[in-house]
């Protein structure tokens, strides 16, 4: 039994101090009958201390169940949210129309009240407690935010260059933290929602939760790149991302040589460690500075205009500075101006002789060529004279029989010379000895009649006599022939098979005569070697003439090629030696190594005119990369692309270093509590960032732009439409 205390009467106070009342002690000045009890007075028998027998375990298939029944309800709520999440997104483009709709007075509901609506209809279940509430704010959100970040993905896609394009390239760039900051946004604003907080906290909340989901995004991928940096990617990984993407800029990966493939390895490895893909631009742009030899800086990878501007303005800048230290990127422009130009020496500009030393070598390997074909024929033709059958002889009637009739056929029987028809005549009247070697003479004079006349009728009739002479029979003397075969033959004894003999010398003949058509061919075929065979070859403009100028053709190039590269390859290396002069000075000028200035577009106007098929004659394949990655990287490290604003006046920049200096010599006097030249460390620190960390420039254009975008994007957006 117990006795309430804020129910009991005090009859009367008890002594101590003024206004105050000492305890009382028990049973004193209690009046009984103004007591209320709380409990009856009646004891509690057995059974009050009895215990309540415990709940029966559920079975196995209970427990199974009412997990099915949970599991269907989360996937029912995940659908709502959802739907609920999607028709939030689409208000910011459906409620500027349903706005005005309400103030014509047509009501109209928002496409989030449609969504809610129908997962009513479809029986979705709705969150029961605040965890599901706070949940499918969440939910809502990241489903938002990433419908948004796919339809900005979409516009970018089909939208033209501009600045809805790049807007939209903006918004859809690295989707994975935005649907973070959506959660974050969606979660904060749903707590302070529950927790009591008006509209002002809700929007706090979300705007925090935002940026706290972007952040532990972020961070999550700088712990990925840090674990990937701890365990780099597999060297077959790396070529298989650097052969894709190079691939698509029409390099072949096989063709690389293995110690730019090496470095360029390293440098993709080092891009792909945040666990970005690589950009394939920026990536052949850096296989064009390892084959020069050159030194690349984030703008010359990407040719983002703001970063060219960055660089070059702070590369005036330092360099108008007494602060070494602030020269770092104008040496390096002055170093890749060296470097155009050490390539160019590599690849023979540098040890090419004068042109009229070059002409000089080449134009004596063409006629050491020429020497050696004459001296060739000679040899053959003297064979074929002092052979046993060259004075075989021919059925001279068969062949004055069948050049007239192929002459009257063609109606040509007028257009043939008169010295050769008097040939004719004498034959036919057996006027003169018709053996084989009378056909060889008469075959070399109608030759050259055939090379002297322009006459299209006087050649083809030529060259009928000339078939009818080739198809001429070897006369068959038999075994015991005339005395005077006998003598004809210098006392040879004459046999059955004789004609083999005379057949045998107007084949060594025909040898002769056709290795002469062969080099006479090549002769008018080339016009350089024409020239050296005539003798009006001039040994000073002979490269320029006949390989270089516009005028030489590449066929005719080709087949110089093939004369040099068969008489003398060193004569050759010559001419490739005074191409790649050509080029250099098209790009310097007259200035020396050590004093020119590498011009992009003159170097590049001298290679196009030239052209790969006329390059290719000279030099390898490989060799012809280096040259174009010559003109590339001259433009890279020049180029102005628009957009940009860099100060070529040099006005400013040279305001700016004095300014440099000047701000050092304050800091020297005044310490700043021990801190040194904190601008001069600053712009320093800033210029090894720009021209040594390439390797952000190798990775895709997105993942840089999302480093620029506030990661609470969308879930800001969708703070601002309040929690559900």
């Amino acid at each position: 039994m117990q006795i309430d205390a804020s129910k009991v009467t005090w009859d009367a106070p008890q002594p101590g101090a003024p206004g105050q009342h000492a305890k009382p002690a028990v049973g004193a000045g209690i009046d009984p009958g103004k007591v209320q009890w709380d409990a009856p007075e009646t004891a509690p028998g057995p059974q009050a201390f009895a215990s309540t027998p415990a709940a029966p375990a559920p079975s196995l298939g209970e427990r199974v169940a009412d997990g099915g029944k949970e599991l269907a309800r989360q996937v029912g709520l995940t659908a709502r949210y959802g739907l609920e999440g999607l028709g939030q997104a689409a208000e910011i483009a459906t409620e500027p129309v349903a706005g005005l709709m309400r103030a014509a007075g047509v009501p109209t509901a928002s496409t989030g009240q449609v969504a809610t609506r129908l997962s009513d209809a479809i029986g979705l279940p709705k969150p029961a407690n605040e965890t599901e509430r706070v949940v499918g704010d969440a939910a809502r959100f990241m489903a938002g935010g990433a419908a948004m970040a796919g339809a900005a993905r979409q516009v970018a896609r089909v939208a033209t260059p501009g600045t809805l394009q790049a807007a939209a390239e903006l918004m859809a760039a690295n989707p994975g933290t935005q649907i973070a900051s959506a959660a974050g946004a969606g979660a904060g604003s749903g707590i302070a929602r529950e927790a009591g907080g008006g509209d002002g906290w809700q929007l706090a909340a979300g705007l925090a939760g935002g940026v706290a989901g972007a952040g532990a995004a972020q961070a999550a991928r700088s712990a990925a790149g840090a674990a990937s940096r701890m365990f780099p990617v597999g060297a077959h990984t790396v070529d298989q991302q650097i052969e894709q993407a190079i691939g698509r800029a029409g390099v072949n990966w096989q063709d690389v040589p293995a110690h730019i493939r090496q470095n360029l390895r390293a440098e993709a490895a080092r891009a792909m460690g945040a666990g970005d893909s690589l950009d394939a631009g920026a990536l052949s742009r850096l296989l064009d500075f390892q084959r020069v030899g050159a030194t690349p800086t984030r703008g010359t990878l990407t040719l983002d205009p703001a970063q060219i501007t960055r660089e070059q303005n702070l590369s005036r800048m330092g360099i108008n500075s007494t602060d070494t230290g602030l020269h770092g990127l104008a040496k390096v422009q002055n170093e890749n101006n060296t470097a155009l130009i050490t390539a160019m020496n590599r690849l023979g500009a540098g040890a090419a002789d004068d042109a009229h030393a070059v002409g000089t070598r080449t134009i004596g390997a063409l006629q050491r060529g020429l020497e050696t074909d004459k001296a060739a024929i000679s040899d053959l033709y003297g064979l074929a004279r002092d052979s046993a059958g060259r004075s075989f002889p021919l059925d001279g009637q068969t062949f004055t029989t069948t050049a007239s009739k192929l002459l009257d056929d063609a109606l040509l029987g007028g257009a043939l010379p008169p010295s050769v028809q008097q040939h004719l005549n004498r034959i036919a009247g057996g006027e003169v000895p018709f053996t084989v070697d009378y056909a060889e003479q008469l075959k070399t004079a109608m030759g050259k009649l055939q090379r002297a006349t322009n006459d299209g009728q006087t050649r083809m009739a030529l060259g009928l006599v000339r078939q009818a002479l080739d198809d001429t029979p070897v006369v068959e003397l038999g075994r015991s022939g005339p005395a005077a075969g006998a003598r004809a033959l210098g006392g040879a004894q004459l046999y059955a098979g004789g004609v083999e003999l005379g057949e045998q010398a107007q084949e060594a003949f025909s040898r002769a005569r056709l290795a002469n058509r062969d080099m006479m061919q090549r002769v008018e075929r080339v016009p350089g070697l024409k020239a050296v065979y005539e003798g009006s070859a001039a040994p000073e403009d002979f490269v320029r003439k006949f390989v270089i100028s516009p005028g030489a053709k590449t066929a005719d190039t080709g087949r110089l090629a093939d004369e040099l590269r068969r008489s003398d390859p060193q004569a050759l290396e010559a001419v490739r030696g005074s191409i790649a002069s050509h080029l250099k000075a098209a790009a310097i000028g007259a200035a020396s190594d050590e004093t020119g200035k590498f011009s992009a577009s003159g170097y590049n106007r001298a290679l196009l005119a030239l052209g790969a098929r006329k390059l290719g004659q000279f030099f390898s394949p490989e060799e012809i990369a280096q040259l174009k990655a010559v003109g590339k990287v001259a433009q890279y490290t020049t180029v102005q692309p628009v957009g940009s604003a860099v100060n070529n006046s040099n006005s400013g920049a040279l305001l700016m270093g004095r300014g440099l200096d000047f701000l050092d010599r304050l800091a020297s006097k005044v310490p700043l509590l021990g801190i040194g030249p904190t601008v001069s460390t600053v712009t320093r620190a800033a210029q090894q960032r720009q021209a040594q960390n390439i390797a952000p420039a190798l990775a895709r254009r997105s993942a840089q732009d999302a480093a620029r975008l506030p990661g609470a994007t969308f879930g800001t957006l969708m703070t601002l439409e309040g929690g559900q």
